[in-house]
């Protein structure tokens, strides 16, 4: 199978003069260790630009790659619409209440639950983490939603959650008069020259929030360049500023890497599983032998990602990342205490590893998409590293 690796100039994001950074020896070196990974993670497309240049366009194959799902970095392009809904008036803040659109929800602490709520994970809404359990079987991923019991206080606590993120689909379409998908498309996608999509639809014909958005590299990278102007897109003003600026800031109390459906990228992450860790997790009643393997971890601090990951690998194995999902989301638990350094980006994430990465200082915006497919290796092909090697290209 054939890759395609172009260092080239091509007139998609920004004004400057990318020629320099594709020449020095530190980034070409970057640059090729990116398209190594790629390649050996099974990726479908990687592009990385800065300014106006296109430093790598590659794709698994001879030609470039159509619309790829997505995943949960769908939920930020969600937040778009609902900012141009605000600028617009239709939304009076991210602070209404969800009964202004649904009344049902104007009982009991449901009726404290605002748009902010669900754009932060903190609407209370019970939360089941596999997805395949109930939201996927449902015909109707909206009515699930609103339907579902709280599990504590709204605002109380972050817990991320596919469920309620998909309640943003009825208030779209509540406050436009337009499903979700088509509101999209006439605001967003035709305005950013974008024709070559897709939206997946629940039986009822709710457009997916959770996920669902299918897009090519190009088109998605064109929502960096979106939050590089915050807010422009080609001199057209797609979303306020504030809306921007409010969306990639802080979100809630509890977890300082996550906006309103945007990930904040820290300059050093530092990993700890300490004393009062290991309680926590007895007194959630967390399985016995699980804790017993991660005693050699007790008190360790570990520097990076990578390292974090590797040494959960040597003490659960290599399908780590499904066992702590079994053991601890599903209680709205994590397993270390993380502290952070300075935020100095954005991220939109997804399943299997689908990244659009944003570094405002360095004008750089870069794209990693791949599909499930038989040839996928959840525990070797996540492309983890991504975010940390397009920022590794230099000032």
């Amino acid at each position: 199978m054939k890759s395609i690796l172009f260092v080239i100039a091509a007139p998609l994001l920004l004004g400057g003069n990318a020629d320099a950074l594709a020449q020095d020896g530190v980034a070409a070196k970057s640059l090729a260790t990116i398209r190594a990974r790629a390649a050996e993670s099974h990726s479908d497309a990687v592009l990385v630009l800065q300014d106006d240049r296109i430093l790598l366009e590659w794709y698994a194959g001879d030609k470039p790659a159509g619309p790829i799902e997505l995943m949960s970095c769908t939920k930020s392009i969600v937040n778009i619409a609902i900012g141009r809904l605000v600028d617009a008036g239709k939304i009076k803040s991210v602070n209404q209440p969800v009964y202004d659109f649904y009344p049902e929800w104007k009982q009991g602490k449901k009726k404290l639950i605002t748009i902010r709520h669900l754009l932060n994970h903190t609407s209370g809404l019970q939360n089941i983490p596999n997805t395949t359990v109930e939201i996927y079987p449902s015909p109707d991923f909206v009515k699930l939603a609103l339907a579902a019991e709280l599990a504590d206080e709204p605002g109380s606590k972050f817990s991320y959650n596919n469920k309620a993120v998909n309640v943003l689909a009825g208030i779209v379409q509540v406050a436009s008069g337009q499903r979700l998908d088509h509101y999209c498309r006439d605001e967003l996608f035709r305005r950013m020259g974008i024709t070559d999509y897709a939206w997946t639809t629940d039986k009822a014909g709710n457009p997916h929030c959770m996920s669902g958005l299918q897009l090519t590299a190009k088109d998605f990278a064109k929502f960096g360049q979106l939050i590089l102007n915050k807010g422009t897109w080609n001199e057209t003003r797609i979303v306020s500023e504030k809306w921007i600026e409010d969306s990639l800031a802080q979100g809630q109390p509890f977890d300082p890497s996550c906006g309103l459906l945007w990930w904040r990228i820290p300059s050093t992450t530092r990993y700890e599983i300490d004393d009062a860790k290991f309680k926590e997790l007895e007194a959630a009643g967390v399985d016995k032998t699980f804790l017993g393997k991660l005693l050699p971890l007790k008190n360790k601090v570990f520097d990076s990602r990578e390292d974090y990951n590797k040494v959960l690998a040597e003490v659960l194995g290599a399908d780590f990342r499904s066992i702590l999902t079994e053991q601890l989301a599903a209680k709205n638990l994590s397993l270390s205490r993380r502290t952070f350094g300075k935020f100095i980006g954005t991220s939109a994430n997804g399943y299997l590893g689908q990244y659009l990465v944003i570094y405002p200082e360095q004008h750089r915006v870069a794209v990693r998409q791949v599909q499930s497919s038989p040839k996928y290796n959840e525990q070797t092909d996540r492309f983890d590293d991504f975010i940390e090697l397009v920022r590794s290209l230099g000032p």
